[in-house]
Formats: structure tokens, sequence, C-alpha cells
């Protein structure tokens, strides 16, 4: 069962009785959550006539629909694939009550509540409904460009924040790409330092502050010494699937 929730920003999300959370933080803002953690810093980085994105997971979709709205009135096409396992979630969609900004995706959020995908000549999305790991693994089209690290949090989807978990993704990701997470967690930015990944913490006034990562330099963000974080922290271990 879901009860609908009002954060902060007015943007409504959901609470998760079969899994003890919410899907969005009510402090920081469904809406604020996706575009300040996510959107804004991806495609602030990323700035591609073509973008390659993976949501994990799709959840109620803001990640996705902030992003579209984003690029409401740009040239980029862009292509979103997202795991999701609540296909009975997804479908009750056309119903949820979004924010008003989102009346121009009115077509595509029907579409994929009814379809599972939306497709256009410069947009396409879609949602498939299997656990993220089967579908990574499963997965062979073009590779990701801007990964958007969403899932509930370790304590209740463990197996998407291992070490395991993050070299899989990074094989399905390109060399220049960039992932963002709402996740501060020394274990998590180890699972993905250990990985090749260079760390980043990102900061916005409107939202707590989130990490993003990337095998290359970006300038412009504060870079964190994993390795001092490894040897200073009590729980500098990163997440094992050997310990699920």
């Amino acid at each position: 069962m879901e009860n609908l929730v009002k954060s902060s920003d007015g943007s409504y999300t959901l609470f998760s009785e079969k899994f003890g959370e919410h899907y969005h933080s009510p402090k920081d803002g469904a809406l604020s959550e996706a575009l300040y953690k996510h959107i804004i810093p991806a495609l602030s980085i990323q700035k591609k006539e073509k973008l390659q994105i993976l949501d994990i997971n799709f959840g109620l979709g803001f990640n996705t629909f902030t992003t579209l709205y984003s690029l409401l009135n740009s040239d980029v096409e862009v292509e979103i694939h997202s795991p999701e396992i609540d296909r009975e979630l997804v479908e009750t969609l056309s119903n949820f009550p979004y924010p008003k900004i989102f009346e121009p995706l009115r077509e595509i959020i029907v579409s994929i509540a009814e379809n599972g995908k939306y497709e256009s000549e410069s947009k396409r999305i879609y949602v498939h409904f299997k656990d993220s790991r089967d579908f990574l693994k499963e997965y062979d089209g073009q590779k990701f460009n801007i990964v958007y690290q969403d899932a509930f949090s370790p304590k209740i989807s463990p197996s998407l924040w291992t070490v395991e978990y993050f070299k899989l993704l990074k094989s399905r990701m390109t060399c220049d790409a960039v992932l963002t997470t709402y996740s501060t967690s020394t274990p998590v930015r180890l699972g993905m330092y250990e990985n090749g990944f260079r760390i980043y913490t990102y900061k916005h006034e409107k939202v707590r502050e989130g990490t993003i990562a990337s095998t290359q330099k970006l300038s412009g963000l504060i870079e964190i010494d994993m390795e001092w974080k490894k040897e200073s922290s009590s729980k500098g271990k990163s997440f094992r699937d050997s310990l699920i």
C-alpha cells in the first residue's frame, strides 16, 4: 500500500509501506530532489546533442519527467531506460498529482502508464519491468552517458549499492559518463571509488548535498579524498554482495 505525502516544496511523493521508505525525501521535496540532485548537475556536465540516460529506478518517474521538462525547448535527442519492478505503481501514474510544470508532458505520462514506453522523433522512454541488476546484465543497447542512481536506500535495496553492482553499472556507461545520487554514505562512495570513479560532493542551497561520480576529472566540483576517507572513517568499507 502506498500513502500520498506532500513534501516540503509542495510536490507530492509516496510512502511505501512495503519498503518502509518514501520515494523521495519529504524534507528536500520530490521535485526539488530530482531537479537539484540529479537533473541540473547531470545536464550541466553532459552538454551533448544526444543523451542516453539510465534512471535507477523509475518509481514515480520524477527524474525522467524533470529531465524531459528541462529539455522541452531544446533540440537535444534523449533516450531514457529505467528498470522498475512495480508495474502496478507505474500503471497508476496517469492519476498521480504531479506538479503543474509537468502538464506539457501529459501525453508522455499517460503513454508510460498505459504502455510502459513513449516514442517520438527526439524523445524515447522505456520502462523495463524487471530487477535492475537483471536489466543491466541483459542490456545490449548504447552505453549511458548519464546515470541517476536513485534506488531505495542500501538498507532496503542492498544489491543496488555494492562494489559488484557498481562494476556492472560501469560496464554499461561511456568513459565520460556522469552518475548522480542522493547518497553521501561512505560505503556507497567507496563502492564507486573502488571501481575507478572519482567522487565529488554536490551542494545546492535548496536541498541537502548529494554525490556525483565520474571516471573523468570534473571542473568546478569538490573532489573527495577517498583514500583518506577509507583510512580515517569507521565506516571505511564498501558494501559487497557477499555481505547482503
